[in-house]
């Protein structure tokens, strides 16, 4: 594995990301390794796969790399692009999937949190939820992550603001599980996950599906055709492919709402 490191505890998948120089921003190659990464969790039967960086970083996960960003001019909406693929692995798995985050998390590294069924976190934890400085479109699918945590109140704020929360208020607004000290993070998260892991792996497969299941509108009753529409207008917008070009640029974006 070129970006990411995997490790073996008992009934416990451990997968960390390791793109430290990049600070652990998400390419093509690094998601399809943590697809083969779980899948191999799950062949082997482990009950409970975590999701880390290596210690000690101020970020966690900078989210999806701005030239992996689908491309208007070429694709079309994107439902089955690499990063959704990662994502629905992790919420099918037939175990717990528990994320032990240290440092910060933007963008796409905040889908890969949420995508998680528990998150740990430690006090320099923060997160980011940042189309609007792009004019990068959601779909439903993506917006669902966020509002399978938070109110829909709560949810406005993070997407229309793209500021980062602390971890204290994401605690608060129940995104993080819990706040740990940093040298207690691990051994937490690994007592936690052995707790999990010592209980019955059938009845942990069929709350997952249930509790997912009750606490989710299916994307099938949101994904009209006016919302469809209202997506490709942003994907094909000037302003996405603005908001695209400043941050390559490292600048400001000027949106004109076009």
């Amino acid at each position: 594995m070129k970006f990411i490191k995997t490790e073996e505890r008992g009934f416990i998948g451990i997968v960390t990301l390791d793109n430290d120089r990049k600070h652990n921003s998400l390419n093509f190659e690094m998601l399809d390794e943590i697809v083969e990464a779980v899948s191999v969790f799950e062949d082997l039967g482990k009950r409970v796969v975590i999701i880390r960086a290596n210690p000690g970083k101020a970020v966690w996960c900078a989210g999806l790399r701005i030239d992996q960003l689908p491309d208007p001019e070429n694709d079309p909406v994107p439902y089955e692009y690499n990063l959704e693929k990662v994502l629905k692995k992790l919420e099918q798995y037939p175990g717990a999937v528990m994320a032990m985050i240290e440092g910060s998390v933007w963008g796409g590294g905040c889908e890969l949190a949420f995508s998680c069924d528990i998150l740990i976190g430690s006090a320099s934890s923060s997160f980011a939820i940042t189309p609007a400085k792009l004019g990068a479109p959601y779909n439903p699918i993506q917006v669902q992550r966020v509002l399978s945590l938070v109110e829909t109140n709560i949810a406005k704020e993070l997407f229309f603001t793209a500021e980062p929360i602390r971890a204290s208020r994401a605690l608060e607004l129940g995104i993080l599980n819990h706040i740990v000290e940093k040298d207690k993070l691990e051994a937490f998260t690994l007592s936690m996950a052995e707790k999990i892991a010592a209980n019955a792996p059938l009845n942990i497969r069929l709350i997952k599906k249930q509790i997912n299941a009750l606490s989710r509108a299916t994307v099938e009753m949101v994904n009209t055709q006016e919302i469809k529409k209202m997506v490709a207008a942003s994907f094909y917008s000037h302003d996405f492919k603005e908001g695209k070009k400043a941050f390559l640029e490292k600048r400001k974006p000027e949106f004109s709402g076009e």
